[in-house]
């Protein structure tokens, strides 16, 4: 009868000390705790969820066979989103869902979603309101809604949504955010003084 080994809950300097040393019980561990937030992540730029699960799995296979001697990340989670987004990325260009010449800008989609957690929905909104956010949360470019997501969603730092995105400065990321902020206020001040002068 094996036991499973007990590692603690944000310790991923040490979970990944033992996966450089080629341990399988800590691969598994990042392996658990990584790849659902992957996998939500690189989902919102392609509909294709075969080609999202082949990618993560050839990349958690990479990431164990060449994680031998490989120091730790400052931050393994923004680590790990780079990663997998620069292999998405060359995956969608091999079954031809992106060009040849590899420029985010050419993109056409990322899914962004309301959800019940999220910070943007409020228990007293109509259902129009609702549905006029998430119309309006579609019009913002692509790039505002990745900036979005890995700001609201996943809690990352101005300084690792800049890393994930390889933007070159940091205030490139605020920028994205305020100015994707600016647009919903904008296009949803109509909504919002209605409801106030009901």
């Amino acid at each position: 009868m094996t036991t499973s080994t007990h590692y603690p809950q944000h310790d991923d300097q040490y979970l990944w000390a033992l996966l450089s040393k080629g341990d399988r019980e800590a691969f598994g561990e990042v392996y658990r705790r990584y790849f659902p937030l992957l996998f939500r992540y690189c989902i919102r730029f392609t509909v294709d969820r075969g080609l999202v699960t082949d990618m993560l799995q050839d990349f958690f296979s990479q990431l164990y066979q060449k994680s031998a001697g490989l120091s730790f990340p400052e931050n393994l989670k923004s680590y790990l989103m780079v990663s997998a987004r620069r292999k998405l990325f060359r995956y969608l260009q091999k079954s031809a869902q992106l060009p040849a010449s590899l420029d985010e800008s050419t993109f056409s989609a990322f899914a962004l979603e309301l959800s019940p957690e999220s910070i943007l929905i409020n228990r007293q909104h109509t259902e129009h309101t609702t549905r006029r956010l998430q119309q309006t949360l579609n019009s913002l470019t692509l790039r505002q809604k990745e900036a979005i997501y890995l700001r609201f969603y996943e809690n990352l730092t101005y300084e690792e949504i800049a890393g994930v995105m390889v933007l070159k400065e940091v205030k490139y990321a605020r920028t994205l955010i305020y100015r994707a902020i600016a647009e919903l206020k904008e296009l949803l001040a109509p909504e919002v003084s209605a409801l106030m002068l009901r």
